[in-house]
C-alpha cells in the first residue's frame, strides 16, 4: 500500500515562531536591563530610562558640577558660587548600582507601564578651605560693599541742644556666618541665598531706641538748657548752654554728670573777679584826696565750697535763676571800691574822724587811737560795724571800763566814748593812747552811734 506524506501545519509553525520570537524580544530585554534601567525609571524625578549605571552617574556628576547658588543681599549686591569655585563634585559610591540591581530585569515589562520613581542622595564632597577662600573673593566682601554699621550717638549742637545720631546699619557681613549658610545651601542642594534673611549683617550694638541714652538726652537737655545770671551791680555773669554743655560728662553706659572740676573752675573765676576781702583799694578822702588803703577785712568774700554746692544744685534742679553767690561776708556794694557813700572815715595822723551817710558828712570830731609807744596802734586798712550796743562793758588786762556807746569794727577793737578823757586829738595816742580802739568824746561817739549800722565800713589810714 502506498503511503502518503503529511504536509506540516502551517498555522503551528507560525504560532511557534512567534512564540520564539515573543520569547527572544523577551530575553533580550531581560539581558538588557541586567545592566539598563527600566524605561520609566527616574531618579530624584529626572528620567534615567534605559541608562546604564555609568551613563547614569556621568548625568549626576555633570550635574552636580554645573551646580551654583545665587547669593544675594543688602544694597542690591549680588554674587555666584559655583561648583568649581569650591571644587564641588559627585562620588560614586554604589548607590546607582545598588538601585539598578534592585530593579528584576525579568518584570522588565512592568516597568513599560509603571513608573519606577526613586530618590536618592548624590553622595557630593566639596573643598571648604577653597569655599572659604571663593567666599571672601565676592562681592560682598568688596571694601566699598563691605561697610561697617555705626552705634547711634549723642551729639551736641548749638542750635540743638543733645540729640540722637542715628544709628546706621551698614553691610557688613559675618563671614563665619555666611559661610555656614553657605554650607547648608549645598548639603540642601539650595541655589538660592539671601543674606537678608539669615542675620548675616553685623547690626550696630545701639539704635537710636536705646532708653538709657534717650534719658541720658533729657537729662543732659535739663542741665544746660537753662540760664543762671550773677547779679553784682557793676557786671553780670552768665552761665548757659553754650558754657554749661561743656561741664557736661556722658559716659559710655549713658550715666550723665557734671564736671565738678569745672564747676569749681567757675566759682574760682568769680572769687577772683568779684571777692574783694582785704584788698588795696583806691579811696578819696574828705578833702578830696586819693589814697590807696590797704588791710583789713572788709569787702565781698565768696564762700567758694558752699557755692559750688549751690551752684551744682541749680543746674540739677533744671530751672533759670538770677542768684548771689554764697558769701563768707559781703560789702555795701559791689560799685566802685565797694565801700559806697556811708562810712567812717579815720586819719590816725590827724587823729580825727569824719562819718559820711548817703553822701553827707553828719559828724566829724577827734579822736584818741591805739598807744603808740607800747604799741597798742590801731590798725590801719578797711573794716566795718560788727554790731552795735550800748552801755557795753569793756575788760581787759589792765582795765574794766562800762562805756556808753560801744560800736566794734576789728575784733576787740571798736569805736567808743571815753569819758574818762578831758582831751581828744594832738599827740595823746603817741603816750597816753587806747589799748587799740577810737576813743571818742561822749556827745560825739552818740551822734555817731545813731548814723551807723551794721556793716558800715570804717577807713582807717
Amino acid at each position: 500500500m502506498k503511503r502518503t506524506k503529511r504536509k506540516p501545519n502551517t498555522r503551528n509553525i507560525a504560532l511557534l515562531t512567534i512564540i520564539l520570537l515573543i520569547l527572544g524580544i523577551y530575553l533580550y530585554f531581560v539581558n538588557y536591563y541586567r545592566t539598563h534601567f527600566y524605561r520609566s525609571s527616574t531618579i530624584n524625578g529626572i528620567n534615567y530610562g534605559n541608562q546604564t549605571v555609568s551613563e547614569v552617574e556621568e548625568h549626576i556628576a555633570s550635574d552636580i558640577a554645573s551646580y551654583s547658588i545665587h547669593i544675594s543681599g543688602r544694597n542690591d549686591v549680588e554674587d555666584v558660587i559655583t561648583a568649581q569655585d569650591m571644587d564641588y563634585h559627585y562620588i560614586s559610591d554604589g548607590q546607582v548600582k545598588q538601585l539598578k540591581d534592585d530593579q528584576n530585569p525579568f518584570l522588565w515589562p512592568v516597568g513599560l507601564f509603571r513608573s519606577n520613581a526613586v530618590e536618592m542622595d548624590a553622595t557630593t564632597t566639596f573643598d571648604a578651605d577653597l569655599l572659604r577662600e571663593s567666599m571672601k573673593k565676592l562681592l560682598f566682601f568688596n571694601e566699598t560693599n563691605n561697610i561697617a554699621p555705626t552705634d547711634a550717638y549723642i551729639d551736641y549742637s548749638e542750635d540743638d541742644g543733645y540729640r540722637i545720631i542715628e544709628e546706621t546699619y551698614g553691610s557688613q557681613v559675618k563671614e563665619d556666618v555666611m559661610y555656614d549658610a553657605l554650607t547648608d545651601a549645598i548639603a540642601q542642594n539650595e541655589t538660592l541665598l539671601n543674606l537678608e534673611t539669615i542675620d548675616c549683617y553685623t547690626n550696630p550694638s545701639i539704635t537710636k531706641e536705646n532708653e538709657a541714652m534717650n534719658a541720658a538726652v533729657k537729662k543732659a537737655n535739663k542741665y544746660t538748657q537753662l540760664t543762671i545770671t550773677y547779679d553784682f551791680e557793676i557786671a553780670t555773669e552768665t552761665l548757659d548752654a553754650s558754657t554749661l554743655h561743656e561741664w557736661i560728662n556722658i559716659s559710655d553706659d549713658f550715666e550723665v554728670t557734671i564736671d565738678t572740676d569745672k564747676v569749681a573752675a567757675y566759682v574760682d573765676y568769680l572769687g577772683f573777679h568779684y571777692t574783694t576781702f582785704g584788698i588795696a583799694r583806691d579811696f578819696t578822702t574828705h578833702d578830696k584826696k586819693q589814697i590807696t588803703v590797704s588791710g583789713g577785712d572788709y569787702g565781698w568774700w565768696i564762700n567758694k565750697s558752699k557755692e559750688r554746692e549751690a551752684l551744682l544744685a541749680t543746674i540739677q534742679e533744671g530751672k533759670s535763676v538770677t542768684r548771689e553767690p554764697e558769701y563768707y561776708q559781703t560789702a555795701v556794694t559791689h560799685k566802685a571800691n565797694d565801700i559806697g557813700d556811708s562810712y567812717v572815715e579815720i586819719d590816725l595822723s590827724k587823729q580825727h574822724l569824719w562819718v559820711f551817710k548817703d553822701g553827707k558828712m553828719v559828724v566829724d570830731s577827734k579822736l584818741v587811737s591805739g598807744n603808740h609807744a607800747k604799741k597798742y596802734d590801731t590798725p590801719k586798712g578797711v573794716y566795718s560795724i560788727t554790731y552795735k550796743q550800748t552801755e557795753a562793758p569793756l575788760v581787759g588786762e589792765d582795765y574794766d571800763t562800762l562805756v556808753h556807746f560801744w560800736m566794734p569794727f576789728n575784733g576787740n577793737i571798736g569805736l567808743h566814748d571815753a569819758t574818762w578823757r578831758v582831751k581828744f586829738g594832738g599827740n595823746i595816742y603817741k603816750k597816753q593812747g587806747s589799748h587799740g580802739c577810737i576813743n571818742l568824746p561822749y556827745a560825739k561817739a552818740k551822734i555817731i552811734y545813731q548814723n551807723v549800722e551794721k556793716g558800715t565800713p570804717v577807713v582807717i589810714y
